[in-house]
């Protein structure tokens, strides 16, 4: 779908701020097209202390493979961060999560969660390469979970203030 298409930053943030609260309805609300070119994206992060670089996911492409693209300062880069094996292409499925450690910036590590070819959920450590605009091209999966459905199936996962990585499944 043409939405699906073009990223919207701001149509994210003017939905939270409409169902936060009727009393604003008087400030005007706009949005801003900040990339174009990308396919399903579903989710948008940053490592910490980053103010260069937005990390932006691709569930999947035709392709069946899930990409990790990068907007620095303003422009998508061309070569993909991350490109995942093949995906599951159900309805609610492929790369849906992303999580940088809170050291990321000496460890290089981070997290992606995403469904693969044949619909399980799985979680799975990774880490970037020499290059800080490319991730390695494998990592270690820590967690598989089987799915009983192409739909609710989860995928976010974050950093807790505990310290701990945090993934949900399901409803």
């Amino acid at each position: 779908m043409h939405a699906n298409r073009h990223l919207l930053l701001a149509a994210v943030v003017a939905a939270l701020s409409l169902a936060g609260s009727i009393a604003h309805a008087a400030t005007p609300l706009t949005t801003v097209r900040v990339a174009s070119g990308l396919s399903r994206p579903v989710y948008v992060t940053a490592p910490p202390g980053d103010t260069s670089r937005v990390f932006i996911l691709e569930s999947r492409r035709a392709d069946a493979l899930g990409r990790i693209r990068i907007l620095k300062n303003g422009v998508l880069l061309p070569t993909p961060f991350l490109t995942t094996s093949l995906l599951s292409t159900g309805s609610e499925q492929g790369l849906l999560g992303m999580a940088f450690a809170p050291d990321y910036a000496t460890s290089g590590r981070f997290y992606i969660s995403y469904t693969n070819a044949s619909g399980t959920s799985i979680l799975e450590r990774r880490q970037v390469s020499a290059f800080p605009d490319t991730a390695l091209s494998t990592g270690t999966i820590l967690l598989s979970v089987t799915q009983p459905f192409a739909n609710h199936n989860g995928g976010w996962i974050g950093f807790g203030p505990d310290g701990y990585l945090y993934c949900s499944f399901g409803d």
